[in-house]
């Protein structure tokens, strides 16, 4: 049990995806709104995470590792994201609780690095399902927790009062560095 609990510690805290390795830090901006663009997009990828992830840990060790197919596993992946997150934005569409405005909506959870990131180190460090599913949903948890901060800092510097020649995106990567740093600040809490 304190393994399972090291490893979520481990992922909300410390392995931070978002900061380190999404190619774009607002992905979550629609036209209605970016705090409801972002609570959308969180809830996507709690709930595609952890299925893409879950699946590619499955097909990595009963599939491809037995078979000696191992170079295949950046592909295999990526089509495993494509297949489901398409399947995620049905359901969500479906249940009419949420609705992604974007018609890109698909395009933009299927590539952003996180769902991909997630499956690759939850098939290069977890050793059985439990603590692969346990890691992808901690760090789910983790990735729509900063797309929230982010876009309620995001919203609150619409309205500040900051010179013209540092709005926009010198302020995104500012605020962005800042955020990054204060995270690093937990790397060695948890020794590996």
């Amino acid at each position: 049990m304190s393994a399972l609990l090291l490893i979520l510690l481990s992922a909300v805290l410390v392995n931070v995806m978002a900061l380190t390795r999404m190619p774009s830090w607002r992905p979550f901006e629609a036209v209605t709104g970016t705090l409801q663009g972002a609570q959308g997009l969180a809830i996507a990828s709690l709930i595609a995470i952890p299925v893409v992830a879950a699946i590619a840990w499955s097909l990595s060790s009963w599939l491809l590792e037995p078979n000696a197919l191992g170079y295949l596993r950046t592909f295999v992946f990526v089509i495993v994201a494509v297949a489901v997150v398409p399947l995620v934005e049905f359901a969500l569409r479906r249940d009419g609780r949420l609705q992604p405005q974007r018609p890109g909506f698909t395009l933009l959870v299927t590539t952003n690095s996180a769902v991909l990131g997630i499956a690759l180190m939850v098939d290069a460090r977890m050793q059985n399902i439990v603590d692969a599913v346990a890691f992808s949903i901690a760090m789910a948890v983790a990735l729509g927790f900063l797309m929230l901060a982010f876009a309620a800092m995001h919203d609150r510097l619409q309205h500040a009062d900051v010179p013209k020649v540092f709005r926009d995106a010198p302020l995104a990567l500012v605020s962005a560095g800042i955020m990054a740093l204060a995270f690093m600040g937990f790397t060695g809490l948890i020794q590996e």
